[in-house]
C-alpha cells in the first residue's frame, strides 16, 4: 500500500511535497528529506537573515540557495538516485522545501517544516562569502556542547558523507575545489546554528539528523564563475546537487 504524502511545508508551493516515485518491488519503508534554501525575502527574522552573503557576478545568496535547492529536488527525483533508493528499500521518499519563493522564514518555521512532517534528514543550503581568495566546500553538524542536540554522532556522520559527496562533484568539474571539511556549529562565527536543533523522530523512529551546507565561496571569481555566471553554471549546479543527492540516499 502506498502511504499518503506528507504534508508540504505551508511556506512553499503547491509541489513542495513530492514524492520520488519507485516502482514498488517489494519494498515497503517510506522516508522524508526536507531541504532549506538558506535566508530569503527582505526582512531579518529571528534565526534567519534575509541575505548574508552576494556573489561576484550579483546573484545574492537567498537567490542561489533557492536556485540549489530545487536542483537537489530534481536530482533526488532522478532514476540514477532513485535505483540507490529502491536498492535501499525505500520506494517512497518524500522531497519537501521549506520555502519555493524570495520569502523569509524563522529559524523555528524552517525546523517546524522537518517536525510535523518526521522528516529523517533536514538539509539547509548556503554559500560562504568574505576574502576573494577563500574557497571550499564545507558542512556543519550541530556539537553536543550546545542545546537541543541529542544525536551528535549521526549528524557528523551524514555531515562527512554529503561533505565528501559535494566536494567530489565539485572537484571533478574543477581542480581549485577545496574540502574544508565537515565541522560542529561551534566552528562558526555564531557559535551556534538554530536551524541544526533536533527536529524530532523522524519516519525511520530516530531522531531527524540535521546539517548546513556552505556550498562554495561565492566571492571567489572562480567558484562565481563555475557555479553562477558562467556558461555551463546551470549544468555544473546539477552535477553538483547530483553529488550531494547520491550521498544522501546512500546516508538514508
Amino acid at each position: 500500500m502506498t502511504m499518503a504524502k506528507p504534508p508540504a511545508s505551508p511556506y512553499s508551493g503547491a509541489n513542495a511535497s513530492a514524492p520520488v516515485d519507485g516502482v514498488k518491488r517489494g519494498c515497503s519503508e517510506k522516508r522524508v528529506i526536507v531541504i532549506d534554501p538558506g535566508h530569503g525575502g527582505t526582512e531579518n527574522k529571528p534565526g534567519s537573515s534575509a541575505n548574508n552573503a552576494t556573489s561576484v557576478s550579483g546573484p545574492k545568496e537567498k537567490t542561489l540557495t533557492l536556485d540549489f535547492a530545487l536542483s537537489l529536488r530534481l536530482q533526488l527525483a532522478s532514476a540514477e538516485v532513485k535505483a540507490i533508493f529502491e536498492s535501499r528499500g525505500y520506494c517512497d521518499v518524500g522531497v519537501i522545501l521549506t520555502r519555493e519563493t524570495d520569502i523569509n522564514l524563522t529559524g523555528s518555521q524552517r525546523v517546524a517544516v522537518a517536525t510535523v512532517n518526521k522528516a529523517d534528514i533536514l538539509i539547509s543550503i548556503h554559500f560562504n562569502g568574505g576574502g576573494a581568495s577563500a574557497r571550499g566546500t564545507e558542512t556543519f553538524y550541530k556539537s553536543a556542547s550546545n542545546p537541543q542536540q541529542s544525536n551528535e554522532a549521526e549528524d557528523k556522520a551524514l555531515a562527512q558523507t554529503v561533505n565528501d559527496g559535494l566536494y567530489a562533484a565539485i572537484r571533478a568539474l574543477d581542480p581549485g575545489a577545496k574540502n574544508r571539511g565537515a565541522k560542529p556549529d561551534t566552528d562558526t562565527q555564531l557559535k551556534s546554528l538554530g536551524i541544526l536543533r533536533d527536529a524530532g523522530i523522524g519516519l525511520s523512529g530516530k531522531m531527524c539528523r540535521s546539517i548546513l551546507i556552505e556550498v562554495e565561496f561565492i566571492s571567489n571569481v572562480a567558484a562565481d564563475a563555475l557555479l553562477v555566471s558562467g556558461s555551463n553554471a546551470k549544468a555544473n549546479r546539477d552535477a553538483a546537487m547530483l553529488g550531494v543527492a547520491k550521498a544522501l540516499a546512500r546516508a538514508l
